[in-house]
């Protein structure tokens, strides 16, 4: 006999429903609305990922920084050999140009610890960088990494970098190429979002906060292009994405 099937809901985030909310009955509020339906029925058939492969580079951090930590030089730096080996297992690295033994001259290594630093992962104690109790706890955890992770792909603050942030994701999440940054810029606009000047967004206004979340995802499972224009996620990272927009609510949940 085979089994029931099974009926899921999505709960979606908060500022996710307040975007489609806004856009609800305009031709691209539509559009971005399929793309969530899109997203959802991905979520449904999801497989599974193997969290603890997809969040290697994370993890290399975690376990480097146990304990005693990893030195710092005086200018605060990743010493030489540590870059190399960071670098050795960031996905974000995979092509990078030059010299990766200095790590001002190795952004993405950079970037993720102190990405992993801001986060509440990783801590600088007396010249060393250290997992704090919250990272110890995702080291011997790797759900609770996923969604500490997963939870901070969504921008708080200001809210034109949450509905930016919200859009970039939606688009990663159900795009196989590169994504369209001119259709998020014009989403934007139908917003209300525009400069000072009142110059409406162009696609470079989504920067900022592509490049913080890419800090993340670029470093998700193998991602296809990593570079800075191409950045095309890996499916572990649409599947991080896929956590961050909604919530699945099963037919036995109250």
């Amino acid at each position: 006999m085979g089994s029931e099937p099974r009926h899921v809901v999505h709960r979606l985030h908060p500022a996710l429903a307040s975007v489609l909310g806004r856009t609800q009955g305009t031709a691209i509020g539509q559009a971005l609305a399929d793309r969530v339906i899109e997203a959802g029925a991905a979520k449904a058939f999801d497989t599974g990922v193997d969290r603890t492969a997809a969040l290697a580079a994370f993890r290399w951090f975690l376990e480097r920084s146990a304990g005693e930590g990893m030195p710092l030089t005086s200018a605060g730096y990743l010493k030489p050999a540590d870059v190399e080996a960071a670098a050795a297992v960031l996905p974000a690295m995979e092509e990078w140009p030059g010299s990766v033994r200095r790590e001002i001259n190795a952004h993405p290594v950079h970037d993720l610890r102190e990405h992993m630093r801001e986060s509440g992962l990783l801590r600088k104690y007396k010249g060393t960088l250290r997992s704090s109790r919250l990272g110890a706890a995702c080291l011997k955890d790797v759900d609770a990494l996923w969604k500490h992770l997963a939870d901070g792909l969504i921008v708080g603050g200001e809210l034109v970098d949450t509905d930016t942030s919200v859009l970039l994701l939606v688009h990663l999440a159900t795009t196989d190429g590169p994504i369209d940054r001119a259709t998020i810029a014009s989403t934007l606009t139908d917003l209300g979002w525009m400069h000072r000047s009142g110059d409406p967004f162009s696609e470079w206004d989504v920067y900022p906060v592509w490049n913080f979340q890419w800090e993340v995802l670029g470093n998700v499972g193998d991602p296809a292009n990593a570079g800075a224009i191409g950045r095309v996620a890996s499916d572990a990272a649409k599947a991080l994405i896929r956590d961050a927009l909604m919530q699945e609510r099963r037919d036995n949940d109250h």
